[in-house]
């Protein structure tokens, strides 16, 4: 058979036969082709389909950026119709696609560097609108197979605008959040008291020390650091705002993780859902506020040198204990302690010792009471102690309160080491007992003040309780301060004149002294109403008064040749004289009179030499350049210092009535008269002698150098037109012009 086919073939039919076979295979080769080519083009088709209905945008450029084909994505992207639309729009135009100026280039060098371009994020111009907008686009280029010529790239554009605004919304809350004095923060509440962290801001951390991510992970980590006192107050007000679902408003103490304590301030809002609340809110760090508002309440209500309560706050609580004994029947008892001669104290040693010396009575004072009981500062050297529940009985609130009394009187008698001083003290103590029934706090005030000053009357360092007959005696003291203002606008008060004569018995000048001519009361010493003046405030209105009086009577004086040499004195109070328009006042008023001011002496009690010694030269310095003289009123009987008397421009002394009184018969007024009469010659003063009632006193004063002379033995003091009289009815023989005083009390 091998052979018969190879005889075929080797004859002149093999070409026949090889056109056979490769007829048939040919026909099977382009059978075979156009089945492949058909799968290929629906497989074509299909793939064209499916980019078309992609929704991002696709697309195919040459390499120098010209595109040739873009899918619908890409075709509504850029806001054209169609492809043919888009493809003519962007080869005829111009116009810049990446917003911002290389962005193209540095594309096109990444593919073809690396032959592909990955999430390469940028801001575009919408071609046909110019809307701009951000993309994210990736691309791969294609290369021939047999000579690697770069043919194409393809690649793939999706609008990312709305994710890249939502960044930046974030990136910019981040920035806003990071740079917050606060935290902000999201939480759930659920009925089974569980809790989740939704969100928390970076400035948490500055705040509790603890960082968002450990705040998410522990839902309790923020209530875990809220102080113990704090912490049920702190539930109580999130349960209350909840159970109300109001917003929620509270300000608690936390230790943060490095240990400090610090104020901060809750506010969140709820959101309900079906199964919990959704809080959103802001904590933020108020300890400064809370520093401040601690200061300023210590500045309202704690006295700033000894810490404790001040009035304010006293009366405040005072109120509340008053209210407390009424609704639980019982009593309580308040202490006014005054200290003894602390404005002695405080003038002549300085008020860095005075300071001190409050500060550590302060301190006793606490040591002497309970916790619970008050302690406060309420005046200069004034202080209140409120004992609270002493007893159901009144007779057990007194003795409490005694016995309280008695242990503060033994601690402020020990010795206060107060610098380089070593100081005994005391103290007046007023002790009243309540009940509630008298609901007024400064009531209850007046009565422990009444109750000191009967303490203090009784000698000092003692201790008085409340009498109610008292308050007898001091509402008639506040209505004669009523009539007394009453008595400056109805000219009830008058200026007496007694006076003054050297040692040959002539009237030399005369001491004033005001009378008040009360219209039911009668005649009222200044002994009685000066020192309420000047308690209340009525100072002022008095010294006015008898300046005014006072210089008008000089005035008249100066314009009769009989009485034209008579001096006047004025008596200056130590309020006045320490006014700082006291000079201006007096200089005002000696000019209005016309009077000649060397014919006028003020008067100042030795009180003015415990004030501040230079304030005190410089007024009397001021004084003198008036032309004034200037006495000394009371010799012996207060603070004076000869060195200071030295150095002060006085120009005589008046020798204390109460000496002068007692030269008779007692050995030590005699003494103590012959030593002020040889020293006011020793430092070339002249000397007054008042309260003269009788020869024998005058003899002695006179025998040892006496200049001047006052008293009941040459004249009681005398109204105005009755001291006129005495030199116009009989005038007296004129002697060489001395000076004469004016006295107020």
């Amino acid at each position: 058979m091998l052979s018969s086919l190879f005889d075929v073939w080797a004859g002149k039919d093999w070409l026949i036969a090889a056109s056979v076979v490769l007829s048939a295979f040919v026909s099977l080769w382009m059978i075979r082709y156009r089945s492949l080519y058909l799968r290929a083009l629906a497989e074509q088709e299909n793939n064209n389909d499916l980019v078309e209905n992609l929704s991002e945008g696709i697309y195919r450029a040459l390499p120098d950026g010209r595109h040739i084909k873009g899918n619908q994505a890409l075709v509504r992207l850029n806001g054209y119709e169609s492809e043919e639309e888009m493809l003519a729009g962007i080869l005829d135009s111009d116009k810049p696609w990446y917003v911002e100026p290389g962005r193209r280039a540095e594309f096109q060098a990444i593919l073809m560097r690396d032959g592909k371009v990955e999430d390469f994020v940028s801001e575009i111009h919408r071609h046909k609108t110019r809307e701009r907008i951000w993309i994210t686009e990736s691309a791969r280029l294609v290369y021939d197979r047999k000579t690697g010529r770069k043919l194409f790239y393809e690649g793939s554009v999706r609008e990312i605008t709305e994710t890249i605004k939502r960044l930046k919304l974030e990136e910019q809350f981040q920035k806003l959040t990071s740079r917050l004095p606060g935290g902000l923060f999201q939480f759930r509440n659920f009925p089974n008291e569980r809790g989740e962290m939704l969100y928390v801001s970076a400035g948490i951390e500055q705040i509790s020390g603890i960082s968002p991510e450990e705040h998410l992970a522990d839902s309790w980590a923020f209530t875990n650091l809220v102080i113990d006192e704090d912490r049920e107050a702190y539930l109580a007000s999130q349960h209350e705002a909840a159970a109300k679902l109001e917003p929620w408003n509270c300000e608690v103490r936390i230790r943060s993780r490095d240990g400090q304590e610090k104020w901060v301030s809750m506010d969140a809002r709820p959101e309900r859902s079906e199964e919990c609340i959704t809080w959103h809110g802001y904590v933020a760090d108020i300890s400064v506020r809370k520093r401040h508002e601690m200061e300023i309440e210590e500045l309202a209500y704690f006295d700033p040198l000894t810490r404790l309560p001040n009035r304010r706050m006293f009366l405040n609580r005072m109120t509340q204990a008053i209210a407390a004994c009424e609704r639980r029947g019982d009593t309580g008892a308040l202490l006014f302690i005054d200290l003894d001669n602390f404005k002695t104290l405080n003038d002549t040693q300085g008020h860095d010792i005075g300071d001190c010396f409050l500060v550590q009575v302060a301190d006793r004072l606490r040591r002497c009471v309970n916790p619970r009981d008050m302690v406060a500062r309420i005046g200069g050297d004034e202080f209140v102690v409120v004992l609270e529940e002493t007893g159901s009985e009144a007779a057990h609130g007194t003795l409490r309160a005694i016995t309280t009394a008695n242990q503060i009187l033994s601690a402020l008698n020990r010795p206060f080491e107060l610098g380089p001083l070593r100081h005994v003290g005391s103290a007046s103590v007023g002790v009243v007992v309540f009940d509630g029934s008298e609901k007024r706090a400064d009531e209850i005030l007046k009565r422990a003040d009444i109750a000191m000053y009967q303490a203090k009357a009784a000698g000092r360092n003692s201790t008085a309780l409340f009498d109610p007959a008292t308050m007898d005696r001091e509402a008639q003291r506040y209505r004669m301060l009523s009539d007394l203002r009453t008595a400056f606008s109805d000219n009830q008060l008058d200026l007496y004149f007694q006076p003054q004569v050297d040692h040959t018995g002539r009237v030399t000048g005369a001491e004033a002294l005001v009378r008040w001519e009360h219209p039911t009361l009668g005649r009222i010493l200044p002994d009685e109403f000066v020192a309420l003046a000047e308690q209340f405030g009525l100072n002022d209105e008095l010294a006015n008064f008898v300046f005014a009086k006072g210089l008008e009577a000089l005035a008249g004086w100066q314009r009769d040749p009989v009485m034209a040499h008579l001096r006047l004195a004025l008596n200056v109070s130590v309020q006045s004289f320490s006014s700082n328009d006291f000079i201006g006042m007096a200089r005002s008023k000696i000019k209005a009179f016309g009077v000649d001011p060397t014919m006028l002496t003020f008067e100042l009690t030795e009180h003015v030499m415990a004030k501040d010694h230079q304030l005190v030269a410089a007024r009397m310095a001021e004084a003198k350049k008036l032309g004034v003289r200037l006495s000394l009123d009371d010799f012996g009987t207060g603070y004076s210092s000869l060195a200071y008397l030295k150095q002060l421009p006085f120009d005589e002394l008046k020798i204390d009535g109460g000496f002068v009184a007692d030269i008779e018969n007692s050995d030590g007024d005699r003494a103590l008269v012959k030593t002020i009469l040889a020293m006011t010659r020793t430092l070339g003063l002249s000397a007054v002698a008042e309260h003269v009632e009788n020869v024998r006193q005058e003899a002695f004063l006179r025998a040892f150098g006496c200049d001047f002379f006052q008293g009941f033995l040459y004249s009681p003091a005398v109204p105005a037109d009755r001291f006129a009289d005495m030199f116009h009815d009989a005038p007296p023989q004129v002697a060489v012009p001395q000076p004469v005083m004016l006295q107020t009390a």
